[in-house]
């Protein structure tokens, strides 16, 4: 099947990231999504940010360079709606409002940077879509990106509380790690200012058998834990302490280093026994957003006045 020839229609999400501008496009067949085309580009927008709150002009040129390629496959596939979010480096950048018409322009679609609240919403939307939003247990969502985190507890597809914060991984590798130096005395700090950040929210009285891991920092701690041989299993406190010891002592892997201690933090804190990876987060909910909301501009079409 060509890319234009579809009899479902296709919808697309193009997340730009603080460390990667990401692309899905999928399409829905009896309420389930299947991904037709994706991809993923490093720009590291957020390692680029200066003292002064100024992004690089490298790390910009790459990204329009990203963005154009993503606008030629949009334009193979031609969706029917097409959304694109910008996350928490260009929510901080000063010099956002300059990149962002241009972004808009190499990819051929308006960006809209959205709050910690709204990406809280739709990777929460992304997760109970892909477990089963019919599932009403208490479920924590965790999203650990670059430079933010969000925390979200919903039952079933509804969600109760969202909590958003300017804590992320690159940030806890820069200001603990910046020498590139990984040992016992940095980690442990880097574990306390992760817990003292995430006890500002009072999620912690409640403690969690298991909460679910939508970001590629939990995706990819697993698979270090795991081997690779069952990134979808659980990972414990136990699995974390021996990523910690391991990396202390090989001296390696500073880029995962500060997502570690503040999973390690966010784990002991809020008294999580586990965190599921989950291959599922704002990119999948943006596209179930689109896709419900279509179906529901379709309901009321169909029964303008609410009459079935």
């Amino acid at each position: 099947m060509s890319p234009i020839d579809q009899e479902s229609p296709t919808y697309a999400a193009v997340e730009l990231g603080s460390d990667s501008f990401r692309l899905h496009i999928g399409r829905f067949n009896d309420g389930v999504l299947e991904l037709v085309a994706t991809m993923c580009e490093k720009v590291a927008l957020s390692a680029s940010l200066d003292e002064d709150g100024m992004l690089g002009s490298v790390a910009l040129r790459h990204a329009l360079a990203c963005l154009a390629q993503f606008r030629d496959v949009l334009d193979a596939w031609r969706p029917h709606g097409v959304r694109v979010v910008a996350t928490a480096a260009l929510r901080m950048a000063r010099n956002a409002s300059l990149f962002l018409p241009a972004a808009g322009r190499a990819l051929g679609h308006p960006v809209d940077i959205i709050a910690g609240d709204e990406a809280g919403r739709l990777v929460y939307l992304g997760v109970a879509n892909t477990l089963g939003a019919a599932d009403c247990a208490p479920r924590l969502v965790l999203d650990i990106g670059s430079v933010s985190t969000e925390l979200v507890i919903g039952e079933g597809a509804e969600i109760q509380r969202i909590e958003s914060f300017a804590l992320g991984a690159v940030r806890q590798s820069l200001t603990f790690f910046a020498n590139g130096r990984i040992d016992a005395a940095g980690f442990d700090a880097a574990v306390r200012s992760s817990r003292s950040r995430f006890a500002e929210a009072g999620f912690g009285a409640r403690g969690w058998d298991m909460a679910y891991g939508a970001c590629g920092t939990v995706r990819a701690l697993a698979g270090l834990a795991q081997r690779d041989e069952n990134v979808g299993k659980p990972l414990t406190q136990a699995d974390l302490a021996g990523l910690r010891d391991a990396l202390i002592a090989t001296r390696q892997g500073v880029h995962l280093a500060g997502g570690l201690a503040l999973l390690s933090g966010l784990m002991e804190e809020l008294g999580i026994a586990a965190v599921t990876p989950v291959t599922a987060g704002l990119r999948v909910g943006a596209l179930w957003d689109m896709h419900q909301r279509a179906g529901a501009v379709v309901g009321a079409l169909a029964h303008p006045l609410g009459i079935a």
